[in-house]
């Protein structure tokens, strides 16, 4: 049976529990990480948390909507491996009636999706840490290789102890000029969210300083359960010339394979970024974005 239960009704040990033995093992459904992406959550739980599904909502208009959170690529329903193919249909069928539009990115495990949402497939990269660091750079393409070449060259430094705060500056003055959507509060947010992962799991920071000092490139990688995502980074056009980026993450490749077993690139739809984890010899997987409209007029052709 599954039960909506409010935020403080959730039993935090149950659920987190239920996440890290989940075919997912996602810390993007960790009880404390949905706390600091998430003003507002309450769950949907099957049985004795057997398996779970966060509901991250809000309120506008006096309308009630789940949406997706900044920073978790991927939600949705996490099960045990012993669930049946009828597990997404269960959960999203139960969510209440009282939430007039939903739009979820659910994770690579939920494909069986009632007829009453709409989908769309999504791209994600990760790869397969487990060989030795020699063999995955086999797997380089050669326009890679190409620009690995090209940075050793270039008298790049590279600090493991990296700076979160410089490095959310490093994409606001380049990249993040570009990103309408990112607030500041999206921006401190991700800040606590960093210390927070520190505290409960694992936080790398890396960057990469030019000859001259400049800091050119950085990223966040946040580990939890053998996987390594690349959460966020800041790139200048200055370390985009000297080919600091795929420096840094070649480094941290070599620094972590063997020890975590997958290195998810977080992404992506766009071709150029598509491309670049492709290089690396990662695999494609594909997740879903679910919707349902059922907002009045004329809010409902609004959100169309």
């Amino acid at each position: 049976m599954i039960r909506y239960l409010k935020n403080h009704q959730i039993d935090r040990g149950k659920w987190d529990s239920c996440i890290q033995s989940s075919v997912q093992k996602s810390v993007y459904g960790c009880s404390w990480y949905l706390d600091v992406i998430c003003n507002d959550w309450d769950a949907l739980v099957e049985d004795d948390y057997q398996s779970v599904m966060p509901v991250t909502k809000k309120s506008k208009y006096l309308m009630n909507y789940i949406y997706p959170p900044f920073f978790a690529q991927q939600l949705g329903i996490f099960h045990h491996s012993s669930a049946d193919d009828q597990v997404c249909v269960r959960f999203l069928n139960a969510i209440p009636k009282v939430y007039s539009f939903i739009e979820l990115n659910l994770n690579i495990y939920n494909q069986n999706i009632p007829e009453s949402f709409s989908v769309k497939s999504n791209r994600n990269y990760v790869l397969n840490l487990n060989p030795e660091y020699s063999v995955m750079h086999t797997g380089y393409s050669e326009n890679l290789t190409r620009n690995l070449k090209k940075a050793s060259k270039n008298d790049l430094q590279l600090n493991r102890n990296g700076s979160v705060t410089d490095i959310i500056s490093l994409f606001r003055n380049n990249r993040g000029r570009f990103v309408e959507n990112l607030k500041d509060s999206n921006y401190e947010d991700f800040g606590q969210l960093c210390s927070t992962v520190e505290k409960n799991a694992s936080l790398k920071v890396y960057s990469v300083n030019s000859s001259s000092g400049e800091t050119v490139a950085g990223a966040v990688f946040f580990e939890f359960m053998e996987t390594g995502i690349f959460i966020f980074s800041g790139l200048s056009s200055a370390g985009k010339n000297l080919s600091a980026m795929p420096y840094l993450i070649d480094t941290y490749i070599k620094d972590v394979a063997g020890k975590i077993k997958i290195l998810d690139f977080e992404g992506s739809n766009d071709q150029e970024l598509a491309r670049f984890y492709k290089s690396f010899g990662s695999t494609e997987c594909v997740y879903l974005q679910i919707k349902k409209n059922q907002l009045p007029p004329p809010w409902k052709w609004f959100k169309n």
